[in-house]
């Protein structure tokens, strides 16, 4: 589970990136294939355009109806790159998100963004929102819009909540079904895409619910390259929202650095507090942690592994890389196994929760 070198992927992903940058601002240049979660239209879809598209890099996107989907085009070649939807702020983390980082173990997350989802509700044309019947999305989806939805069955007797595998490929059954009673939550875009008709926006609890989604890259074959601290990051500054950002090589541009790591502890007590106070002791920031059970990663990660015994994941924001390496090398100490999950730039933009009209809120 040990990487030799944490910031090595990021850096090699860079390099393959860069190698055809030029080109793929040209009309007739190389585009970045990429791979995202869901059909067209789909929020994760959204999500990559923006991110690609916020420093001018064309893209070949193909969508997939799975994370292990995503993941397996990436780490097979047939895309460069990947990007997934990881948490939300309203259902909280992806574990299958969590999952397929530990299985697959040739590929680190690059880069993240932040974009608030717009929820809408959509028919096709001509449908009255009085006479629905049935409402087709994902199911983190109908927690998400709980609110709405709930009002929208006080208000007539049911409404039956039909999951599909996606935002986007809701709006292609509710297209073909042609049935006026059939509607789906979706992204504006998608609604677009598939021509319908949009009866309702901001259907969500939080009128600013964001997701958070990462980009992922298989690291290339390891090879010398004397040249890398000269890679102009494009990756990095379309994590950054465009503004200068700090290298990878430690250099003093502003920007927030991130690394993502995954690790097992020994069975005793106040080993997470050890590992923890790893950070504290030397000011870095732990934004997030989470865990999954480490049966998860059992025959990826781990050689043995038994029920009820966790794998943790911990954002950090390090300073430069020789604070990663030292950091690194004091909570291995503690650890059973580590795995640098990757290095990349954080673009995490903040919004006031804003609760919609179909939440109450209690007044203290």
């Amino acid at each position: 589970m040990a990487m030799e070198n944490p910031v090595a992927s990021s850096e090699q992903f860079v390099k393959l990136i860069n190698k055809g940058f030029a080109e793929t601002k040209e009309p007739e240049g190389k585009a970045v294939k990429v791979a995202y979660l869901g059909g067209k239209g789909s929020f994760t879809d959204v999500a990559a355009r923006k991110f690609f598209s916020s420093v001018g890099m064309r893209t070949e996107s193909k969508g997939f109806p799975s994370f292990e989907g995503v993941f397996s085009a990436v780490a097979s070649g047939i895309a460069e790159a990947g990007v997934l939807p990881i948490e939300s702020t309203w259902s909280g983390s992806f574990a299958r998100c969590y999952d397929c980082l530990l299985k697959f173990t040739s590929i680190s997350v690059i880069g993240e963004i932040s974009v608030i989802d717009s929820h809408c509700l959509a028919a096709i044309p001509g449908s009255d929102i009085s006479k629905l019947k049935a409402v087709h999305s994902h199911p983190d989806i109908f927690a998400q819009c709980s609110g709405f939805l709930d009002q929208l069955s006080q208000q007539k007797q049911s409404i039956e909540r039909v999951s599909e595998l996606d935002s986007a490929s809701a709006c292609s059954i509710v297209q073909n079904l042609k049935d006026s009673m059939h509607c789906a939550i979706c992204s504006l875009e998608a609604a677009k895409i598939h021509g319908l008709e949009v009866l309702k926006e901001s259907v969500a609890n939080d009128s600013n619910s964001a997701s958070r989604y990462i980009v992922v890259a298989a690291a290339p074959s390891r090879e010398e390259d004397k040249d890398m601290e000269s890679v102009a990051s494009a990756v990095a500054e379309a994590a950054s929202g465009g503004e200068s950002v700090r290298t990878l090589n430690g250099g003093s541009q502003s920007g927030t650095l991130k690394c993502t790591i995954a690790i097992t502890m020994h069975n005793e007590a106040q080993g997470l507090f050890k590992v923890l106070s790893c950070f504290a002791l030397r000011g870095i920031n732990v934004t997030k942690l989470d865990s999954r059970p480490s049966s998860s990663a059992l025959g990826n990660v781990l050689r043995d592994t038994v029920h009820w015994e966790y794998v943790f994941f911990l954002d950090f924001e390090p300073r430069d890389k020789k604070s990663i390496d030292v950091v690194i090398s004091n909570v291995r100490e503690f650890c059973s196994s580590l795995r640098v999950i990757g290095v990349y730039q954080g673009n995490l933009k903040s919004s006031k929760v804003q609760p919609s009209k179909f939440i109450s809120v209690k007044k203290k």
